[in-house]
């Protein structure tokens, strides 16, 4: 379950969400589960964030920092995610069906499994697991 006080900062801007993350880096961000779609989220810092099931719908998340973050079973469904920076980040079972800007070259830096539904027309990194 996503850390409401983490959530409340994200979902009020950016910017101090991004500040908040540069003061608090030992901190371990937990926004799993949490509703953040069609939200705003251009540039956000969300290194190794943990992100899993989380509703991503339609989210603006261009130039983010996503590495290392847990998205596992994530729902990115329309997510705009040009720029985007996924080195690490963990895929497997998350929902990319209709994302927008993603390329095979971020997908190749990522973990991904059979479970996890890219857009028609973007194959599926050899690295990633059965």
């Amino acid at each position: 379950m996503a850390n409401q006080e983490q959530l409340g900062y994200l979902k009020k801007d950016v910017d101090e969400w991004n500040t908040w993350r540069e003061k608090n880096r030992d901190v371990a961000t937990d926004l799993s589960n949490a509703d953040l779609a069609f939200l705003d989220l251009r540039m956000a810092n969300l290194n190794s964030s943990i992100l899993s099931k989380a509703n991503l719908v339609m989210a603006n998340l261009s130039g983010a920092d996503l590495r290392d973050a847990d998205l596992s079973g994530a729902n990115l469904v329309g997510a705009r995610l040009i720029g985007v920076d996924f080195e690490g980040a963990n895929l497997k079972g998350a929902d990319l069906r209709t994302a927008e800007d993603l390329t095979v070259e971020q997908l190749s830096e990522t973990l991904g499994d059979d479970d996890t539904t890219l857009p028609e027309g973007v194959p599926r990194p050899e690295n990633w697991s059965d």
